[in-house]
């Protein structure tokens, strides 16, 4: 990428993510485009961020040194969940143990597990938290990355 490029994607998610502080590396920054209606952003050949829809995601890999528990829009699955989300299911209802009550209808979320607080998806929330949270059952998150899908293993 151009850096004019990367200006204006630094943009673009600084308008997104005002509490999320993402570092801004010099090094090589590409596009990747996928078989999915997901782009990557890779920087030194690793995902970066996804483009969805318009929308600016951080990839998976880039929660992996933080506490995901003290970010913003973060769901918290328990344990019997963990493998049907790393399988690439949709997050349900019943699997949610907590969930930021700030969460946006239609924002990305990270995905953590209940006893290690390790991410293990990103999707995008079809409630919002306070929403999510009142509910019983139904899927309330759309899966759109996880450990060990295609972006996951994407390096060049």
């Amino acid at each position: 990428m151009s850096k004019s490029e990367m200006k204006k994607l630094f943009k673009r998610l600084d308008e997104f993510y005002d509490q999320i502080m993402f570092s801004r590396k010099k090094g090589k920054y590409e596009i990747c485009e996928t078989d999915t209606d997901i782009t990557v952003i890779l920087y030194e050949n690793k995902p970066f961020f996804l483009l969805k829809d318009e929308m600016a995601i951080p990839s998976l890999k880039m929660f992996l040194d933080k506490d995901v528990r003290k970010l913003p829009n973060s769901v918290t699955v328990d344990m019997g969940a963990i493998r049907f989300v790393t399988n690439g299911a949709d997050i349900m209802r019943p699997g949610i143990v907590d969930a930021d009550k700030n969460i946006l209808k239609g924002s990305f979320v990270v995905i953590c597990d209940e006893k290690h607080g390790k991410p293990l998806a990103i999707g995008i929330s079809l409630y919002s938290g306070e929403e999510m949270l009142s509910l019983k059952e139904g899927k309330v998150v759309k899966n759109i990355h996880y450990v060990g899908d295609k972006i996951w293993n994407l390096e060049i």
